[in-house]
C-alpha cells in the first residue's frame, strides 16, 4: 500500500520536476487518461493548485501539487492530471483527503505572474464556480479562488 501511495505521489510530482518553457508555441500533448478508480492524492504541505481553461463547450481543469513556484504555462497544459467537465473535476476532487487545499488559479493572477503570456487559462462562469465551491464544501476541501 505504502508502494502505491509512493508511485502515485511520484506520479504526480514529476511533471512540476521537469522544467517548462513559457513559450505557447510548443504544441501540447493530450493528456493520458487517468483511472478514476485508482487515483488517490495525499496530503500537500503546499496544496494543490487548479487550473482551468475552455475547451470547446466543455472547460478542462488542470490539478498540480503546490509549490513554492509559479508554475509554467506548459506544465499546466502537459499535467499528468487533467480531466474535462465539471463531473469529473468532482469525481477527482472526491480523491482528496479531507482538509487539503485547493487553489484555483485565475486570470487576474496569472496576469499580475506572467504577465499578457497566460493564452486560455481563466476561470469559468460563477455558476460553474459556485457548483465547484459547495462540492467542495460538502466533501470538506477548501477551495481558494485566486483571481
Amino acid at each position: 500500500m505504502m508502494l502505491k501511495k509512493t508511485l502515485i505521489l511520484l506520479f504526480c510530482i514529476l511533471p512540476i520536476l521537469s522544467g517548462c518553457s513559457n513559450d505557447s508555441t510548443q504544441t501540447h500533448e493530450p493528456a493520458k487518461s487517468i483511472d478514476l478508480n485508482t487515483l488517490t492524492f495525499t496530503h500537500s504541505m503546499k496544496g494543490w493548485e487548479l487550473y482551468s481553461w475552455k475547451n470547446g463547450d466543455d472547460w478542462n481543469y488542470s490539478i498540480l501539487i503546490g509549490t513554492d513556484r509559479l508554475k509554467s504555462y506548459d506544465e499546466v497544459k502537459t499535467n499528468e492530471i487533467i480531466v474535462t467537465g465539471e463531473d469529473t473535476l468532482k469525481m477527482v476532487l472526491d480523491k482528496f483527503p479531507e482538509g487539503e487545499i485547493i487553489t484555483w488559479i485565475g486570470q487576474g493572477w496569472l496576469k499580475r505572474c506572467w504577465g499578457n503570456n497566460y493564452y486560455d487559462l481563466s476561470l469559468p462562469p460563477e455558476e460553474i464556480i459556485d457548483e465547484i465551491k459547495q462540492f467542495c464544501s460538502q466533501i470538506n476541501l477548501v477551495l481558494q479562488i485566486m483571481d
